[in-house]
């Protein structure tokens, strides 16, 4: 024994792990050598560990063209996973009865480093349709991520702008670092960000964060979505940010207990 806190760690198990994390809503198919580069692994031992994975059924590997994707497996764990997070029983009861009660598409995240992992949706009829993704980057472009970058201690919100790229994906988002920090202070003083087609063209949402009140951190953000050519923005902040502000209060004091 050598006493090192790593000395139960399994490399092997972090190199399939790391192989499974590589395939994404952007990168659904790869090749051996695409593995193995990204991976840092040489040809023959990515070549045992994607078999292995091939084997279990976490990826699939086509007969003619050898390109992998994610196997039933992986789907089935990941489906299992999100069925059995206790956080998510947790607060679906309270996100159902919103929706019952507005009618407003509902999505909730939860902040991963410099991400945010959908939680748990509800989609109003008439949604518009986007390819939804289960993790999310570009935290400026959206609602939910404004709403978590404003309430960010000074220091770490100053640290992860530094690390952001400010991708456009409309000619509505913000690509100033100064306009966006005024955005930001501007969403932290009232409550709840504000989003018109800054992600998606037709699409605008307002969202508000997710704190955990015993340390004080944000911990994910909560959204109304909905088609500005149904509804406009100051339409839906005088409508529906109250009872949005008061849905991620209720929100944060149910994840608080569930945390602790």
């Amino acid at each position: 024994m050598s006493g090192s806190p790593d000395q139960y760690f399994s490399t092997t198990l972090a190199k399939g792990l790391s192989i499974l994390r590589l395939f994404d809503r952007d990168h659904t198919r790869l090749t051996l050598s695409q593995i193995s580069g990204q991976c840092g692994l040489n040809k023959t031992s990515a070549y045992r560990l994607v078999n292995t994975l091939v084997s279990l059924g976490y990826l699939q590997k086509h007969p003619q063209s050898k390109v992998l994707r994610l196997g039933i497996n992986a789907l089935v764990l990941g489906h299992n996973f999100l069925q059995g997070l206790e956080l998510l029983q947790t607060v679906k009861p309270l996100i159902d009865e919103t929706f019952s009660k507005w009618q407003m598409t509902i999505d909730t995240t939860l902040l991963s480093g410099l991400s945010l992992v959908a939680l748990y949706r509800r989609e109003a009829p008439g949604t518009i349709f986007f390819r939804h993704p289960l993790v999310s980057h570009d935290l400026h472009a959206r609602a939910m991520g404004k709403a978590v970058l404003a309430n960010l201690s000074d220091n770490r919100r100053e640290e992860v702008l530094e690390k952001m790229v400010l991708t456009p994906h409309t000619p509505n988002t913000i690509t100033d670092q100064e306009v966006l920090l005024a955005e930001l202070e501007t969403t932290r003083a009232r409550g709840y960000a504000v989003n018109s087609e800054e992600f998606f063209m037709g699409l605008g949402a307002i969202g508000a964060p997710l704190m955990n009140f015993q340390s004080g951190e944000v911990i994910g953000a909560v959204s109304f979505d909905f088609a500005l050519g149904e509804q406009t923005l100051d339409g839906i902040v005088r409508s529906h940010s109250a009872v949005l502000v008061k849905m991620a209060d209720d929100l944060s004091n149910i994840m608080t207990i569930a945390e602790n």
